[in-house]
């Protein structure tokens, strides 16, 4: 083989692999770990059958959507991360299960609020309160629970515990601060999760942002993704199915009409997006009452390199 060649090869390897921790470079991982993501994504709708826009057909796909994820995670984990599954903020316990329910809380807030002002400001007109327990309502409340949950758990699994906690090592350069390696990972991680959603207008992609930061700091605060799963189906069940501003929606608790502009009152309008800064502010003082400190997570730190 040409030496010139071989040096080639070397240096491919160099850059695609880590030679010391016997397993490729963070930014590759995540790559594989995407490329994935994206074609289960996409195959899972055409082979999943009835065809349609049914709440029925959202939840199952919803659900198994989720279970494949689980399955790359543990794949990914094993294989490529070589690293224990609870390394990604799944150490489940008694303290676990009570940061999903505050963070329920905290996420079903936002909306609950932003619905509050708009009816305050004239933009939101409330309809009847749909509570009749017939069956049809109790399971497609099931359904909407199920894809509520489901969107959350993905997405948090993918965006916070994979590709954040990657991109804390893959930055982890020595000429870097730690908390620049960690603000830098956490911008990046929010960044593409703001892409992978539709943004019609700067204020909607604004929102998607914004939210992958408060998600992305729960993570990074708490060490576990408990709190980012729990912001972020309370937020989703609230905005989508109980005080949904959508024209026609699948399901809803309470009708709404809207007269405001949608950059101001919709689910990622402006009102929403401002709301997650006090979100935080509740966010950051339960975890300092909690644990009597709000700088990162040891879990969060450990991935660092000791310098």
């Amino acid at each position: 083989m040409h030496s010139y060649l071989r040096e080639y090869l070397r240096r491919l390897r160099f850059l695609a692999w880590n030679e010391r921790e016997q397993r490729p470079r963070a930014f590759l991982r995540v790559y594989i770990f995407l490329i994935t993501y994206t074609g289960i994504f996409i195959s899972i709708p055409l082979l999943v059958a009835p065809s349609g826009d049914s709440l029925f057909r959202s939840a199952l796909l919803r659900a198994i959507f989720t279970l494949c994820v689980i399955g790359l995670l543990f794949g990914a984990a094993t294989y490529i991360d070589k690293r224990p599954i609870h390394t990604y903020g799944l150490q489940i316990d008694r303290r676990w299960g009570v940061d999903v329910l505050v963070g329920l809380i905290i996420g079903g807030a936002i909306p609950t609020v932003a619905t509050v002002l708009g009816l305050l400001g004239g933009w939101i007109t409330a309809g009847e309160a749909v509570y009749t327990p017939t069956a049809t309502y109790v399971r497609d409340l099931g359904f909407a629970i199920v894809i509520t949950v489901g969107i959350a758990a993905v997405e948090e699994l993918v965006f916070r515990g994979y590709i954040l906690s990657n991109a804390i090592e893959g930055l982890d350069f020595r000429w870097l601060s730690q908390p620049v390696t960690i603000a830098t990972a956490l911008g990046l991680s929010a960044l593409l999760f703001a892409l992978i959603h539709p943004a019609p207008e700067l204020v909607n992609g604004l929102h998607f942002l914004s939210a992958g930061l408060l998600l992305g700091l729960a993570y990074l605060l708490s060490g576990q993704l408990a709190l980012p799963i729990g912001i972020h189906a309370g937020f989703n069940f609230v905005s989508a199915y109980v005080f949904p501003t959508a024209a026609d929606p699948s399901f809803a608790v309470i009708s709404l009409s809207t007269t405001g502009p949608n950059w101001l009152i919709s689910q990622t309008g402006l009102i929403p997006t401002a709301l997650q800064i006090p979100a935080a502010l509740v966010m950051i003082s339960y975890l300092w009452w909690r644990a009597g400190t709000h700088s990162i997570s040891i879990d969060i730190t450990s991935k660092l390199k000791i310098r």
